[in-house]
Order: C-alpha cells, then structure tokens, then sequence
C-alpha cells in the first residue's frame, strides 16, 4: 500500500460515507486522483463497494499454484523409451486452483491467490475458473513468465509414471504479493497452501496469520521440504507416505511406521494429520483419535486430482465442523468422484454426488 492510500484509507475508516470530491479536499489533490487510489485499494481488497465497507467477506483463501495440465493415457501396457498410441487429455490445474475449484464445486466461498502468465493460456486459465465461481481479483498477471504447465504420462493403470512442470511464474507469489493482499489473507476464515509457492512465502504467511487456521498440500517429496520451517504454525497437514517420509526423514514401511510419524507431526503443534497410503487408504490422526479409511474402488479412469479433492474435502468439512472420522469419511468421497473422472476435477463434483457415491461404496473404518 501507498503512502497515499493509507492516507485515504484512514479517512474513509472514519467516515464510510464520505465522497471522492470531500478526500481530495481534505489531501488537496484532484477528484480523478482520488478515484484512481480508491481503485486501487478495493482491487488490493481494503475497501469494498458502495459506503466503502472496509470489512471483506469471509472466505476460504487458497494460496498455490495454477497452470494447465497435459495428460497422456496409453491405449496398451506403457512403454518406456518408445511412442505409444493413447490419448491426451487437456484441462485446467494446479495444486491450488485445483483445490479451489473442488471447493467451488461443494459450495463453499473461495478466493485463490496465485501467478500466471500474460499469455493465452493465462487468460483461458482465468476466464475458466471464474465461471465457476472461483474469486480471481487478486491473481498476480505475469509479463516476464509464461503461465505454468504441467505434463503427466499415466501408465496402463491409469497412475502417473512420469511427469514435467514448468512453474517458473510462481516466483512472482513474494513476500510483496502477500503484503499487497494482507487485508484479503487476514479476513479469510481459512487458509490453504500448496508447497508450489516459495519457501520464504510459506513461513511469511505462516507466520503472519497465525490467528487463521492454516491447511497445507506438500504436493511433493521435494516441495515438501518447503514446510519444515513453520510446522508448528500449520492446523492440517496432508502429505502421502512419500512426502511425509521425506519430511521427517525417517522410513514407513508399514501402518506402525505410519501411525508413528502421525504422532510426530502432532508433536510440532499440527491438530490434524492425514497421511494418503493410496490404495491401503488413509490414516489420519488428532490429540484424541487415530484412524485408519479404507475404501474399495472400481473403474478409476485418472488418480490425478484425486488428493486436491481430498483437500477440499477437509476444508469443506472442517468449516462444517465435522470430527476426524466424518471429515476423513467424507474428503474420502469425494477424492473417489476425483478417481472416476479422466479430467483432473470430475465435472459432476458436489455435495449431493460426494454423498451419492458414499452411500455406494464400501468404507472401512478402523480405531486404533
């Protein structure tokens, strides 16, 4: 913010009411001036319509990474080194958007926070994801970096063997891009971060927000490693058993192994654990539960996406005020409804489908 803006933004707290001729007057400036700053303090999002309400709605804030996903399905077995006939699926992605849009999806009020490019798939990307409901104001517009690709080859079972990310634009999310956002991050009602964006952005906002709870996707064994610094300062944490290997530098082989760094992150502060096992399920944990998820699945058609479904899953979830065993249950449901589509966000997310398919499927619990 401005000098110039805190100084019209101190007026207008005194007096919502007061109009753009009685600022400059007051600041000795030109009316157009102060219509250009009181422009740029709402799109900032420290001021917001008519009377200039300076309290913003409460919103989920996702903060991370958004690009366009290329995936490639072989018709037969994948074979490495060799072109193999298939089909190529495009869609929009990103660890962040796509938890977002998931959120979108189940009806709850969504912000996203994240870079792209100034560049054809930039604006697809945005128009994209407006339409769904998503909140994209305050996405940081790149002219120095294309918008963030990410290529995936899948094999015969439809799991992600390989795959390449060009995510340079995420660079651009500093420690400025959240100072410029401070007022819209502060009025969230949560806090979602995926490890695509800086470390030292991480522990700022980490370390900023701390009244807001914070949620956190490792995305990867080597993103992962961004976290470590601000454990303590996170409310829910779901890695995989790769990630989560990684991230406390110790081997899990088995669901002791995995029960035991459920107690360690719990042990930094953490409230909730869930560690992904894929198809062994998932074990999560609080101070007072330990548990185990276990559903039998069929006909996947892609696991991309599914642990961005998860996520919002656990957001929608927490915000509903469910225990560990209905969030686990529920973000479950709707990381299946991620398995059954080819795109990585299933068109027909929602609350009712999420539902549908839990009464469908067969969900084993255990209670350690």
């Amino acid at each position: 913010m401005t000098q110039r803006e805190k100084e019209i933004l101190h007026i207008i707290k005194k007096d919502p009411m007061i109009s753009q001729q009685e600022i400059a007057d007051l600041l000795n400036i030109n009316r157009s001036s102060v219509a250009v700053h009181i422009a740029n303090l709402m799109k900032k999002g420290y001021i917001k319509g008519k009377g200039y309400i300076v309290k913003e709605e409460k919103m989920v804030c996702v903060i991370g990474g958004s690009n366009i996903d290329l995936q490639g399905f072989p018709n037969e077995k994948l074979t490495l080194m060799d072109s193999n006939q298939g089909k190529i699926e495009t869609s929009l992605g990103g660890v962040g958007r796509n938890i977002a849009e998931n959120l979108a999806r189940l009806s709850v009020p969504v912000r996203l926070l994240s870079a792209v490019g100034d560049d054809f798939y930039g604006q697809k990307l945005m128009e994209e994801s407006s339409t769904l409901g998503i909140d994209l104001k305050n996405m940081f517009i790149s002219k120095e970096h294309p918008t963030s690709m990410y290529l995936s080859i899948m094999d015969e079972d439809h799991d992600m063997k390989v795959a390449i990310s060009q995510m340079d634009v995420y660079e651009k999310m500093d420690k400025k891009y959240i100072q410029d956002n401070h007022l819209l991050i502060k009025n969230s009602n949560l806090i979602v971060l995926d490890a695509n964006i800086p470390q030292n952005t991480i522990d700022y906002i980490s370390s900023l927000f701390q009244e807001t709870p914070i949620f956190v996707d490792p995305v990867s064994t080597v993103k992962a490693m961004r976290l470590k610094n601000s454990m303590g300062k996170y409310h829910t944490i779901k890695p995989n058993i790769y990630e989560v290997s990684k991230l406390l530098d110790m081997e899990i082989h088995t669901i002791n192994d995995v029960r035991k760094a459920g107690e360690i992150l719990l042990s930094y502060g953490i409230k909730r654990a869930f560690i992904s096992m894929g198809k062994d399920g998932v074990f999560a944990c609080d101070k007072d539960n330990e548990l185990l998820v276990k559903a039998k699945i069929y006909n996947i058609k892609s696991a991309t996406g599914a642990g961005d479904a998860f996520m919002a899953g656990l957001v929608s979830g927490y915000l509903k005020g469910k225990t560990l065993e209905e969030a686990t249950v529920y973000s479950t449901g709707a990381s299946i409804l991620a398995l059954k589509s080819y795109h990585t966000i299933n068109p027909v997310m929602s609350e009712d489908e999420v539902l549908k398919i839990l009464d469908n499927t067969e969900i084993q619990i255990k209670i350690y």
